[in-house]
């Protein structure tokens, strides 16, 4: 089995909002416009009818690893010549998604051989293909890749002959690494090889694989073509800036979490693309559109890469609890090949009272060479606004690990946790910081102690841990502005474990590192840790009371919303927050130039029980008492 460094994909409607039918419609109207760009193959091959008898499948090494067909990608391995869909929860993996996988396709299963004493050689040869009058030829084709033991780049190739004694060599992958490990789903494939079949009576395509104890290739929909297929119109949004400063923010916080907004586009397509528009806009989870900005390039020449365009607006996103999405779409004056592209959406969060990097575990890494030395350190960076007049402590911290049981029982782990803060010499985006030691530009303010519970069986789920200051008293208590670093230490045998990380987050700053024996480090730009943080209030009592009239509560007993009504003296800023008993935050909000207001906040779904209610001004605060039922 193999084990982790993979991504799980997570898609669920709580986290990606989308009009399906709208979608669906949109499809349906511009179908003819696309089909119009489309060469048309003179030779293809869909798998429909099984691996064509005169195709041959061989493996070099002797070893009988070969190309089978499988009827249906959502067989497993199971299934006679089905390869395993590998959606477990390290690998997320969905069923192969080529143009016509449903009518079969072919594969060659890696894994199923298990660890071979030399390499296989897996090869699939076509038949003979004609090529005369044509000039030009290309070969397209849809495919799905794993790679474990080896970098595909070199390893999964195409070769090409007319004879089948001397092949020319085409590469189909480029940077599929074993730390990437697998490609698109689908991976199309476009290759000009008229270099060996233009004009060629008789040509031969041949897919090789030298693996060993890799995951599987899956290979659909080879077509040949006397033009370059490649769509005239193809626009890519490569990337959408990610503009929250992390995925997850309480409402105290995120008031000051100013986005800024740019994408990369690249232009795939064989035209020169007019009048480029990139739009973003942040939606509730209604779909009601929160902002929205846009901006245009005249021209976007044939094959330019990552071309930047920025907007101007920024936005303050004052926002309750919730969820919301942050939009990219890019269009121009054509219509586009493949839409699918065209837009980007991600998630952020505002919560009650946890910073978080991600929504959830998606793939566990761990440093290589990690065997040969004494410990590593996963490192989350969060920044607090100046503007809450609320006072917060940082009460716990959660994170998610796993670990394989010939290195290290899941339930074996202990690990210390340091809560540091950032010194006011170092840069808002970390890159001055001293790696020489851990504490070398941080100053440990508090601490936890995490010992796994006899209970815990498998890895991968949410595990907590409670803070205490450098006194030994709950919680720490953090600064208005403050900058803070939550580090989680995995040492001697428990250096062995793999923390979980996140990919769908690229942040601008350094967000998540890694500190061993070369300093700071990271496992990639996009690569987050579950690695959170929990507030609560610092104090539950008012050291400098305001008047008992400057704020009713009601109902109370109070259900699914409770009311506050607000009378201060004089106008000003003012911080409310309803918390447990202990203090723990449920909700907070930030208001500006507060005298007389009426606030009703809807309350999750509590335990009945005592809560409170809480303002906080310049001048003081009032906290009272309301009970849920």
């Amino acid at each position: 089995m193999k084990i982790i460094q993979h991504r799980i994909t997570t898609f669920t409607p709580q986290n990606y909002y989308y009009n399906m039918n709208k979608i669906i419609y949109f499809f349906l109207f511009i179908a003819s416009a696309v089909n119009a760009q489309l060469a048309v193959p003179f030779w293809s091959e869909n798998f429909t009818n099984g691996l064509p008898a005169t195709w041959t499948t061989t493996d070099q090494s002797n070893q009988n690893a070969l190309w089978t067909w499988c009827a249906n990608p959502s067989d497993d391995d199971m299934a006679p010549g089905c390869p395993p869909i590998w959606n477990d929860g390290t690998n997320g993996q969905v069923p192969f998604a080529s143009t016509s996988a449903s009518t079969g396709f072919v594969t060659v299963d890696s894994d199923e051989f298990g660890q071979l004493t030399k390499d296989h050689i897996s090869q699939l040869t076509t038949s003979a293909i004609n090529c005369s009058g044509k000039n030009v030829v290309y070969v397209k084709f849809e495919n799905l890749l794993g790679a474990y033991t080896y970098a595909a780049d070199d390893k999964a190739i195409l070769k090409v002959s007319t004879d089948k004694l001397n092949w020319t060599t085409f590469q189909i992958f480029s940077g599929l690494t074993t730390s990437v490990r697998w490609s698109n789903n689908p991976e199309i494939a476009i290759i000009d090889i008229s270099s060996v079949a233009a004009n060629k009576p008789t040509i031969y395509l041949q897919w090789e694989w030298t693996g060993n104890y890799d995951y599987m290739w899956n290979l659909d929909d080879v077509a040949v073509y006397g033009e370059n297929p490649t769509p005239k119109h193809d626009l890519k949004l490569s990337s959408g800036f990610y503009p929250a400063s992390s995925y997850a923010t309480p409402a105290s916080e995120i008031k000051t979490d100013t986005f800024g907004f740019f994408a990369f586009v690249s232009n795939n397509g064989l035209s020169d693309q007019k009048n480029v528009k990139l739009k973003a806009w942040i939606t509730n989870s209604t779909g009601a559109i929160l902002f929205a900005d846009s901006n245009k390039i005249n021209t976007l020449p044939a094959g330019y890469q990552d071309s930047l365009i920025d907007l101007s607006k920024l936005y303050a996103p004052a926002l309750p609890i919730g969820l919301y999405n942050i939009n990219y779409a890019v269009s121009a004056d054509s219509t586009d090949a493949r839409i699918s592209d065209n837009i980007f959406v991600s998630v952020f969060e505002v919560t009650s009272s946890v910073f978080a990097k991600e929504d959830g575990p998606e793939q566990y890494y761990r440093p290589s060479g990690i065997e040969n030395q004494s410990s590593w350190t996963v490192c989350n960076y969060y920044r607090f606004s100046k503007s809450s007049v609320e006072q917060y402590r940082a009460i716990s911290t959660s994170f998610a690990y796993t670990t394989t049981a010939t290195d290290l029982e899941v339930k074996d782990l202990i690990a210390p946790i340091y809560l540091l803060r950032v010194n006011d010499d170092i840069t808002d985006d970390l890159e001055n910081l001293d790696g020489t030691s851990l504490l070398s530009s941080l100053e440990f303010i508090g601490t936890a102690e995490y010992d796994a519970p006899d209970s815990i069986n498998t890895g991968g789920s949410i595990q907590f841990a409670k803070l205490v200051d450098t006194n030994g008293s709950d919680g720490v208590e953090l600064e208005k502005g403050g900058r803070y670093i939550i580090a989680i230490e995995y040492t001697g045998d428990n250096r062995l474990a793999y923390h979980a990380f996140n990919d769908d987050n690229r942040y601008l700053f350094r967000s998540t590192l890694i500190f061993g024996v070369n300093g700071f480090s990271s496992f990639g730009e996009d690569v987050n840790a579950v690695l959170r943080l929990q507030l609560a209030l610092v104090s539950t009592t008012d050291n400098v009371a305001l008047p008992s009239y400057a704020m009713e509560v009601f109902p109370n007993p109070a259900t699914d919303f409770v009311t506050l009504n607000v009378n201060l003296d004089k106008s000003g800023p003012v911080t409310v927050t309803i918390a447990d008993i202990t203090g723990k935050v449920i909700l907070s909000d930030d208001q500006n130039n507060t005298q007389q207001a009426s606030f009703t906040y809807p309350l999750p779904k509590l335990a009945a029980g005592v809560y409170l209610a809480r303002i906080a001004t310049n001048e003081g605060t009032l906290t009272k008492r309301f009970v849920v039922k």
